[in-house]
């Protein structure tokens, strides 16, 4: 009975772990694709229409991680959160200071996905 309630409660904690990792997942995948996708593609590869008008294009994530390569989850951070000019690259990239913390995170972790 002992052993029956130990198992049932990892596997409880695996579920919630989980299930809570896959809702951050799919809350900075919805930002992305609602802020971001329209410069960097949906894919990341920079390819978004608005992009494609900018002088400075997105470079591609997906091939090697482009202008990610360098760049740690708190740098990233604070790209989203101050804009592109912050640190140190294009200051065609808006802030999005409304983004609460969860959001700005959940958008690493969907960023961070995307580098092959």
């Amino acid at each position: 009975m002992k052993r029956t309630g130990i198992v049932a409660g990892v596997l409880t904690a695996a579920c919630v772990i989980g299930f809570t990792a896959g809702g951050a997942s799919a809350q900075g995948a919805d930002i992305y694709k609602k802020e971001c996708a329209k410069c960097h593609g949906d894919s990341g590869a920079g390819d978004g229409a608005m992009g494609q008008k900018l002088k400075d294009k997105p470079s591609d994530w997906t091939k090697g991680g482009g202008g990610l390569k360098d760049m740690d989850d708190a740098k990233i951070t604070e790209s989203i959160k101050k804009g592109g000019g912050a640190v140190g690259k294009s200051k065609a990239m808006p802030a999005y200071p409304k983004l609460s913390d969860d959001d700005v995170k959940a958008v690493v972790a969907h960023v961070q996905a995307l580098k092959k």
